[in-house]
């Protein structure tokens, strides 16, 4: 599970309770022969899996992805959008202070938690967005950005503003503007079928030279590809590109209430330093932000 960014060390198995099987859409069993109270009219499911007691990992992988799978046909089923998952949600840009940083982009977060909140939506838009069929996904690629990702680039970065929750900016800037504010030699973009489908950079903190290893990180996912782990391949690469260039510090300022972001960030080996209180408004409203800081074990030594 710690694979899919998913900490799962200080889990312990619940038994079912008549009040928690009482308030479930759906009851589901895994073929292991678990009895609950039964309710009328209450949906109840057995998933035939095999058993991964005492199997190694390999063994093991295909269940979890399988679960996977069924959770999120589920989900689609019930008309319920994760607004956790592999990568959901935004993060907090360039602009939240002096020498803070960027945003986690409307991706996030990762496969974060055993327990995601849930927001209702259109069964059609989900099936879509969470790549729910018969088929495995696409698989997603990371590769360096080029001039002309521009476009694919501007309009991830405009459904994050449009979310209210991953950057103080307001209006996407120019490509002028955009170049001179990221180093150029970590920009990377994810790919599914040839379509960028998310991107991260990092800007540096200041132009004094005892900061040359510290950068503020920016990560977004279109809202299209969320909850398929874009993020956290995104962001994964982000650390090896910088820490290959001898960078040895990220931070970034993300706002309280993105959740999922401050899970994948969390999951990179992020640390949460403070919270810098109402340092700025967003249409009319102050806004808190976590600082969070990820030292390289590698570089800088």
């Amino acid at each position: 599970m710690r694979e899919v960014g998913i900490d799962i060390s200080r889990e312990f198995p619940k038994p079912w309770t008549e009040q928690a099987v009482r308030s479930a859409d759906v009851v589901v069993t895994m073929g292991c022969g678990d009895a609950c109270p039964v309710f009328p009219g209450k949906r109840y499911e057995d998933w035939t899996l095999d058993d991964p007691a005492g199997l190694g990992v390999d063994a093991v992988r295909p269940i979890r992805d399988a679960i996977e799978r069924r959770v999120r046909t589920l989900l689609a089923e019930l008309g319920v959008r994760p607004a956790v998952g592999p990568d959901v949600g935004p993060d907090v840009g360039p602009d939240v202070g002096p020498d803070v940083g960027p945003d986690v982009g409307p991706d996030v977060g990762p496969d974060v938690g055993p327990a995601a909140r849930l927001d209702v939506g259109p069964a059609a838009r989900l099936d879509a967005r969470l790549g729910v069929s018969d088929a495995a996904p696409s698989p997603v690629g990371v590769r360096p950005m080029r001039v002309e990702d521009w476009p694919a680039v501007a309009e991830v970065y405009a459904e994050g503003i449009a979310g209210g929750d991953a950057t103080f900016e307001t209006e996407v800037p120019s490509w002028a503007g955009w170049d001179a504010a990221h180093l150029p030699d970590h920009r990377l973009v994810a790919e599914v079928d040839g379509t960028v489908v998310g991107w991260t950079a990092v800007s540096p903190v200041s132009g004094r030279c005892v900061y040359a290893g510290v950068v503020e990180d920016s990560v977004y996912v279109a809202e299209s590809a969320r909850g398929r782990g874009v993020g956290r391949r995104l962001l994964a690469a982000l650390v090896e590109s910088t820490e290959n260039a001898g960078i040895w510090t990220i931070q970034t300022g993300i706002f309280p209430e993105n959740e999922p972001s401050l899970a994948l960030h969390r999951a990179a080996g992020f640390r949460v330093l403070g919270v810098r209180q109402r340092p700025g408004q967003l249409r009319g409203r102050w806004r808190d932000v976590v600082l969070l800081e990820r030292r390289s074990t590698v570089a800088g030594r």
